[in-house]
């Protein structure tokens, strides 16, 4: 008899052990298909069928000694049908160590090249105007100034004062196969918990950042080498109701540039030249026993070079989205695209684009153990939240 108990107790320790070292498995999806109609400068139309920016995240989250978790992240995109980036993008390999102030990431990530998440259909729709670029790129990628081999250190103070100190190496066209940092920087951003983003405060979200592109800029030397970006932004809740919420998001950024670049022959020169660049959307969200049901936004950009005169970016961009089942949205949206001086030699004059888009995202746990802040898909973009 008290063997049987014996062997049934050490059977019951070994499953709470097992327990106890058993990674949380979280798995996450995301498919984005479209249908877009585009009208450019030369008066032809086209329709495409985009799937661009569909993934698929893997991740793995163990407990770690103390009050310590460790997450490794595995994840692939399907870039632009126009990239170089082959069938499938690798967007995240790397590995995640925090604790309730401390964050710590090393490896292939998202870069911190924007500061804030707008509501548009695809991160990358706005990107002239959201996003500080990478000066090493040759412009035919969109994932060149979104993600990197990160090195990354944040810390939180009180749970809304998030400070981050960053290097990157980003993909550099004429040195593929170099992996040294040629990036780096730090920000400073206010965040309200998402717990508590219906209390009514104004402020959401406000924050600065600067980063800075070891470039090789020709008859310097040491940091005026170097190519910076200044970035800011606010989120402000204009209507922060539970069921008729409406938000405004606002960023700019300040290109110092090199004074010596009045021309936009080339990305390059693009993106050296001195610019000053804004974007931001108002958002109508319509929430139904108490999940989202219908979003709305209208958005405005604008982006202009202080060396080169007569060249200015406009855009304007629409959508709406409408949730059909758990996570799954129908859409429509529209961007308008207008370029004047020099940037219409590299992007064409103006741009009409429509896009009817079925969206479907799925998050999936299993042997959950963990409190967290953000689930997988939080690493990439999300219109509706």
């Amino acid at each position: 008899m008290k063997k049987s108990i014996l062997i049934v107790l050490l059977i019951g320790f070994a499953s709470v052990v097992q327990a106890q070292v058993s990674a949380e498995i979280e798995l996450g999806a995301k498919g984005v298909m479209s249908g877009n109609i585009q009208n450019d400068n030369t008066n032809t139309a086209s329709t495409v069928s985009d799937f661009s920016d569909s993934q698929l995240l893997l991740g793995f989250k163990e407990k770690l000694y103390n009050a310590w978790r460790g997450q490794m992240v595995f994840g692939m995109q399907f870039p632009d049908a126009d990239s170089d980036l082959g069938q499938v993008f690798y967007n995240h390999v790397f590995i995640k160590l925090e604790n309730k102030n401390n964050i710590f990431k090393l490896g292939r990530s998202t870069t911190q090249t924007i500061l804030n998440e707008f509501p548009t259909l695809r991160d990358d729709d706005a990107i002239l105007f959201n996003y500080s670029l990478n000066p090493f790129s040759a412009g035919i990628n969109t994932q060149d100034n979104q993600y990197g081999n990160v090195i990354e250190f944040t810390h939180i103070f009180k749970q809304r004062y998030w400070l981050i100190l960053h290097g990157e190496n980003f993909v550099d066209a004429s040195e593929p196969d170099n992996f040294e940092l040629n990036s780096y920087g730090a920000s400073m951003q206010y965040i309200v918990p998402e717990s508590q983003r219906w209390n009514r405060d104004v402020i959401q979200k406000i924050g600065i950042s600067y980063n800075n592109y070891l470039t090789d800029r020709s008859g310097y030397s040491g940091y005026e080498k170097s190519l910076k970006n200044v970035l800011g932004t606010v989120t402000l809740n204009i209507k922060p109701d539970p069921i008729n919420f409406i938000d405004l998001k606002i960023q700019g950024i300040y290109n110092v540039g090199f004074s010596e670049v009045d021309s936009l022959i080339s990305f390059s020169e693009y993106v050296r030249s001195p610019s000053t660049s804004f974007f931001g959307t108002v958002r109508y969200l319509y929430r139904k026993l108490e999940r989202p049901y219908i979003q709305t936004s209208a958005g405005f950009g604008y982006k202009s070079f202080s060396e080169v005169q007569g060249s200015e970016q406009f855009m304007g961009i629409a959508n709406l989205f409408y949730r059909i089942g758990e996570n799954f949205d129908i859409g429509l949206q529209y961007r308008y695209l207008k370029n004047s001086g020099q940037s219409a030699n590299l992007f064409g004059k103006d741009e009409h684009r429509l896009q009817f888009t079925l969206v479907y995202s799925i998050n999936q746990l299993f042997n959950n153990q963990f409190d967290d802040r953000n689930s997988i898909l939080n690493l990439e973009h999300g219109y509706l939240k």
